[in-house]
């Protein structure tokens, strides 16, 4: 199995549901499933865009192990993001697919469009365009007017 180094763990309500969401929603291809009975207890999942390719899995939840999916419309701990050639389009898709938009697609500042989307599992997802010649600089100037705006 071609599991990508860093292979994030996501819990969820309802494994079949969130996995056809992230197949139809972002493009996911689902590399295995373990089952118990008819429950997907565990799953692996792969995303490919034009900046390489990420691994992760989609769980069912267990609260007695300390496994909860998130509520859909309460607080998130983390978000994911995605690197895309159109953020429009795969915001566009994943809102079709169910998701809910957070971010309608915008412009933080020339070379980097974004976007963002709640899945119906209740995870957050950014779509991120970004141009080669954006610097962590230009990400910094842009992050910087942002927090002063919300002052």
């Amino acid at each position: 199995m071609d599991l990508s180094p860093l292979h994030p763990n996501l819990t969820v309500a309802d494994p079949r549901a969130a996995i056809d969401f992230y197949v139809a929603g972002l493009g996911a291809e689902v590399i295995d499933e373990i089952t118990a009975g008819d429950a997907i207890i565990h799953s692996d999942l792969r995303i490919t865009t034009p900046a390489g390719s990420s691994t992760f899995t989609v769980a069912a939840a267990f609260p007695a192990e300390g496994a909860a999916a998130p509520e859909p419309d309460g607080a998130t701990t983390g978000s994911f993001t995605l690197n895309v050639d159109d953020a429009d389009a795969a915001h566009a898709r994943a809102v079709a697919a169910g998701a809910t938009s957070t971010q309608e697609p915008g412009d933080w500042f020339p070379g980097f469009r974004q976007a963002a989307v709640r899945c119906p599992a209740g995870h957050r997802w950014f779509f991120a365009q970004v141009a080669e010649h954006v610097t962590a600089d230009d990400v910094q100037r842009a992050s910087d007017a942002w927090v002063a705006a919300q002052a």
